[in-house]
């Protein structure tokens, strides 16, 4: 054998023992390691999402309670019975005329079963009403700020409004939906609970519909008839305040805190002084005084000179 071949021999093999050492090492200590890192990282995304899991499950278990507490009865029958009787009382109180409520037969809630697989578990019912009235733009938008300062799991899906003539009347069709739970706290009269001061915070301003009436004819003439024609005193001792309501010379008489009655606007006397009268019109306040009308006063110019004459 010659020395050439004995080198090219010791070459090979150190070839071959550095590949061997390279694959125990990649056996016995490289995939260990990788597999752990693999397995570390797994373990660490199943502890986060646990953590997200809990976290979202106390956030339901306090929205669950507060559900509890504002859910109708779980009794659909009365259930039905006692919401649609409170609608109709938030109904006749704003003033919604021809108005009819028609409730729908309760469909059971249906979710997926914890404890048997494949199976789901009732949790309570849905029911439907259908409400229809005429009103004014003002005392729907009324109508819609009570019904969402309203405690009860309850909201509305859908809403009609139709024209009626052209004195500013519509015809109202609401689609309005509400649950009764299995684990509701009340189980024979509505929910009692109320917003917190800080929610009815954050409810203001109220629904904004009455600020612009964009099925009625002559809104903007509407505020030029109505004009102070004189400020008396009744025999019970109360002030009102003497409207002109159109050309016809149609009289209203209005005390404080009441609205002048109007199909197009919502216009509340908020005073009544000796000579003057203090509105209110889309949330906006406005002193009138004898002889003016309300589309005077609330016109920007008509604004500037009043408040350079108070």
């Amino acid at each position: 054998m010659t020395t050439t071949t004995k080198w090219l021999l010791v070459a090979c093999a150190t070839v071959f023992g550095i590949y061997g050492l390279d694959r125990v090492y990649q056996g016995w200590v490289e995939q260990p390691r990788q597999q752990m890192e693999t397995e570390v990282d797994r373990l660490t995304q199943e502890i986060d999402e646990s953590k997200r899991l809990q976290f979202a499950s106390q956030k339901a278990g306090k929205r669950l309670d507060e559900y509890s507490n504002r859910a109708l009865p779980s009794d659909p029958t009365l259930a039905r019975s006692l919401y649609q009787e409170w609608l109709l009382e938030l109904v006749s109180k704003h003033q919604l005329t021809s108005a009819s409520v028609d409730a729908s037969q309760p469909a059971p809630i249906e979710i997926k079963s914890r404890a048997k697989r494949g199976k789901r578990d009732r949790v309570g019912y849905r029911i439907d009403y259908s409400l229809r009235g005429q009103t004014t733009l003002a005392k729907l938008g009324a109508f819609l700020d009570a019904f969402r300062r309203a405690s009860h799991l309850q909201k509305i899906r859908s809403v009609s409004l139709n024209p009626i003539g052209n004195d500013g009347r519509l015809d109202v069709n609401l689609s309005i939906q509400v649950l009764c739970l299995d684990k509701a706290v009340h189980s024979k009269e509505l929910s009692d609970w109320e917003l917190t001061s800080e929610a009815v915070t954050a409810l203001v301003p109220p629904t904004s519909l009455v600020q612009r009436n964009p099925f009625a004819k002559g809104f903007a003439r509407a505020l030029q008839d109505l004009e102070l024609k004189a400020i008396t005193v009744n025999r019970e001792g109360i002030t009102q305040a003497w409207f002109a309501m159109d050309t016809r010379g149609t009289i209203k008489k209005v005390p404080a805190g009441e609205s002048i009655p109007s199909n197009l606007h919502d216009v509340f006397v908020v005073q009544i002084e000796s000579d003057r009268v203090l509105v209110r019109l889309a949330e906006t306040e406005h002193w009138i005084r004898l002889g003016q009308s309300v589309g005077q006063v609330v016109s920007p110019q008509a604004r500037q000179e009043q408040q350079s004459v108070d």
